[in-house]
């Protein structure tokens, strides 16, 4: 794990969720892809040891909370990245980010313990979740995926199936609009 003085990232990232609320637009197709490639450089920048700045957190928060394709692509980036330096980045946004706008992130978070087979522990984070929000559609589906016991690696072909499928809406809006234009 990486050492930093987690208050003060967490003071920062709440200033700057105060600062970027209401200006994010899921719909935008350019701060969409943006978001994903910092996302994929952020998790890099981790396994080299270096913490991603406030203004990302902050915005990989909202965008989580706001856009199902940001959140879910963030489910399967260990389809493409390390799964340890995954969780390392999930877990280091879920513990600076306040608790209302870390829902998503905290619920990704369980998905990720299950498929490295802490199960107990997904289980009881996912409890601590649906505590705060009883009504979050993903958390409840965890739940019944946790509840039927899957196996982790089914979980996992899971989250590849849905991956490839984001990856592809994110960037064929991009396809469409080159294709277009000719």
């Amino acid at each position: 794990m990486i050492d930093t003085d987690y208050d003060l990232l967490r003071n920062e990232v709440k200033s700057e969720l105060i600062n970027q609320e209401g200006r994010y637009n899921p719909s935008d197709r350019d701060t969409n892809v943006r978001i994903v490639e910092d996302i994929r450089k952020a998790i890099d920048a981790i396994a080299d040891g270096v913490i991603p700045s406030a203004t990302h957190i902050a915005e990989v928060a909202i965008a989580t909370n706001e856009n199902l394709q940001i959140r879910d692509f963030i489910m399967g980036i260990q389809q493409e990245k390390d799964i340890n330096y995954v969780g390392e980045y999930i877990s280091l946004l879920g513990n600076v980010i306040v608790k209302d706008k870390a829902i998503p992130l905290a619920t990704i978070f369980c998905g990720y313990l299950y498929q490295t087979e802490e199960i107990e522990q997904a289980k009881t984070m996912l409890l601590e979740v649906l505590t705060l929000n009883p009504d979050y559609p993903l958390a409840k589906l965890f739940s019944r995926v946790f509840q039927a016991e899957w196996p982790a690696n089914e979980f996992a072909k899971m989250t590849q199936q849905l991956h490839s499928s984001v990856v592809d809406t994110i960037y064929a809006i991009e396809t469409e609009e080159v294709t277009n234009d000719n």
